[in-house]
């Protein structure tokens, strides 16, 4: 078998997943980043649990030699990943859609990346149809303990408020990049405590995104308290 036909069999392997269409929730979504628009050096995966959810998780890739469309490493570990996270549907862009690097990050918000210079002035190319708006739980530094001390997934989420912050901070680029608009939405953590025990439900990371989700569908105009 050619090269050419073995990077193409490699490619449609997750193509044919994207290709089922939307089949309800988890939903991944699938964006491909690179120095120009014919190498991808990163690929963003992230799991959305519910409409109007947050992203519970995200997953990054790298490669500086191969394209991460056909590195049938990375390839293999994303349908790994999806399928642990048992997503029905994926969503995947067709083309890379910018810069890998991080604005406010690796160079000056507003500027384009020294790194990459073939995407200043450059539109990207369009991410997929994927218009959620998902609420993102926020918390308090003053509340960060309480939170880790309720949760069942503790040993998942950061030691401290700060590194929670940043990570969180830069899922929302990732989201942004994909075209998922994402809204913080501040969570006392006694009231998540109180509306997971009402429900009988685990303080976990898909209940707390179901109930960041509840909160911003709550304060969209139109909804019913």
């Amino acid at each position: 078998m050619s090269k050419r036909r073995r990077k193409r069999r490699i490619r449609t392997a997750l193509q044919k997943i994207a290709r089922k269409g939307f089949r309800g929730y988890p939903v991944a979504t699938v964006a491909y980043y690179g120095p120009d628009d014919q190498f991808a050096s990163k690929v963003a995966v992230g799991i959305m649990l519910q409409k109007d959810g947050d992203v519970a998780f995200l997953e990054r890739w790298f490669s500086q030699k191969k394209d991460v469309r056909t590195d049938p490493t990375i390839v293999q570990e994303i349908v790994a990943f999806i399928s642990q996270h048992q997503a029905r549907s994926v969503a995947m862009t067709d083309g890379i859609i910018g810069c890998p690097h991080e604005e406010g990050i690796d160079y000056p918000e507003g500027k384009s990346c020294p790194q990459c210079p073939y995407w200043a002035g450059h539109e990207t190319t369009r991410p997929p149809e994927v218009r959620t708006v998902m609420g993102c739980a926020w918390y308090r530094a003053e509340q960060w303990d309480r939170l880790r001390e309720v949760a069942v997934d503790r040993d998942k989420l950061a030691e401290t408020h700060a590194e929670w912050v940043a990570s969180a901070e830069e899922s929302l680029r990732e989201m942004r990049k994909t075209g998922i608009h994402a809204d913080k939405v501040e969570v006392d953590v006694e009231e998540l405590l109180a509306w997971c025990k009402a429900r009988d439900l685990k303080v976990d990371s898909g209940a707390r995104a179901q109930y960041a989700a509840e909160m911003l569908h709550q304060r969209l105009p139109g909804s019913r308290q």
